[in-house]
């Protein structure tokens, strides 16, 4: 009996990288990681996968996936060439999920998630030093910025409020960018100088898109289709065009695989905050009763003298504001949020310390209050101060 030998061959692998986290991946773990995303392929993606023999696997390990293909044969330099041929408007398309809602604190991501966008992320790249172990999705190469990478989303019934009168003349046409397809609006409605587009995209896969009126770029979009009001975060479109600058494409013009496969990157920034911390003293407390023995003068020089340093030169407070009772000392820069903290200026890579000591003018008198004070939590931040972000930490002694 004949053997049937059938081989899978890596399309492409994908990663989801978070600077915050010491491993870029996830918490630390022990056995299985815990994602803050879920990636699910699209419906119309699992069926363009069953029907082109293909093989979609979470990578839990580095936070996104691996897609497999079916190949048959080689080509001439010995790449596997792909059993069934794609086309230039092809995709793969998947969902990204949140699954932790603290990531818009500790990732550099708008405070104030926008529920009319998504964030976008395709290999419709230009970018000739991207390396094919490590291609950005972003438009940046540093990180995922909420500005460039967010897109207006639509669902099947787009509506569109154009400021100006059309004629029938006017050409106005919705254009799906991968495929060129183009819809025209069921209904035109003008009203005292203001227009109003009504379209059906139901006959469109999901894709970026385009308004035109009489050619002219008047909005974007990507059309969700029948989840637009579902919670994504974000879709990841990758193409399967041939004609994808070299280092961003996944499939070759003969239909082969070269030996480099890609490795698509979504690497998410930590956010950066000025740290606050508020000593509340209880009445009871050694140095709430230390500071009630002196006079108003001898108070003001002891307040002077409070200060909170850590084992990390390039981290250094500064008394903000205080009262008989509390003070509050902010970090006079902006701090990286990060699961661990570690010393950047110990060469034994310690862990950071922090201290509120007393009379730190007066090396002789210096004395410690309180050590090793708590990092700020990443469950919540202060953006009511924009541009300045807080992050608060609430200390009783």
């Amino acid at each position: 009996m004949a053997t049937i030998k059938i081989k899978y061959s890596q399309l492409f692998t994908l990663s989801v990288m978070q600077l915050f986290y010491s491993n870029k991946v996830s918490r630390s773990y022990q056995s299985t990681p815990v994602l803050d995303f879920m990636i699910v392929p699209t419906a119309e993606c699992q069926d363009f996968m069953k029907a082109r023999n293909m093989i979609f696997k979470n990578t839990d390990t580095t936070g996104g996936f691996t897609v497999l293909a079916r190949t048959s044969g080689t080509n001439g330099a010995g790449n596997d060439l792909l059993r069934y041929p794609v086309n230039a408007p092809d995709k793969l398309s998947f969902f990204m999920i949140m699954q932790n809602p603290d990531l818009v604190n500790f990732d550099l991501l708008p405070t104030q998630p926008n529920p009319g966008k998504i964030y976008y992320f395709s290999n419709q790249v230009t970018d000739a030093a991207a390396t094919r172990n490590s291609l950005h999705l972003s438009v940046n190469a540093a990180g995922v910025d909420g500005s460039a990478d967010q897109i207006k989303k639509a669902s099947v019934q787009y509506t569109f409020n154009y400021a100006g009168s059309v004629t029938a003349a006017t050409i106005i046409q919705v254009k799906h960018l991968l495929t060129g397809a183009l819809i025209t609006p069921k209904s035109v409605t003008t009203q005292g100088g203001q227009s109003v587009f009504n379209f059906d995209l139901s006959v469109l896969p999901l894709g970026y898109c385009q308004l035109l009126v009489d050619g002219v770029l008047t909005d974007t979009f990507y059309f969700l289709g029948t989840v637009a009001n579902q919670q994504v975060f974000g879709v990841i479109e990758l193409s399967l065009s041939t004609s994808l600058s070299a280092n961003y494409r996944i499939v070759e013009a003969d239909m082969s695989l070269v030996a480099a496969r890609p490795n698509y990157i979504i690497l998410f920034k930590n956010r950066q905050t000025v740290w606050r911390y508020t000593v509340q003293l209880l009445p009871t407390s050694p140095l709430y009763l230390e500071m009630a023995k002196l006079t108003p003068a001898q108070k003001t020089a002891f307040i002077k003298q409070l200060g909170m340093a850590a084992n990390d030169t390039t981290i250094l407070f500064k008394l903000a504001s205080n009262t008989d009772s509390s003070f509050v000392f902010v970090s006079a820069a902006n701090i990286a949020l990060k699961e661990k903290y570690i010393s950047s200026t110990s060469t034994t890579n310690d862990p950071l310390i922090i201290t509120l000591s007393k009379y730190i003018t007066t090396p002789a008198k210096e004395a410690v209050v309180k050590t090793s004070l708590p990092y700020p939590s990443t469950s919540v931040i202060d953006a009511g101060s924009l541009p300045t972000i807080y992050s608060d930490v609430f200390i009783t002694i």
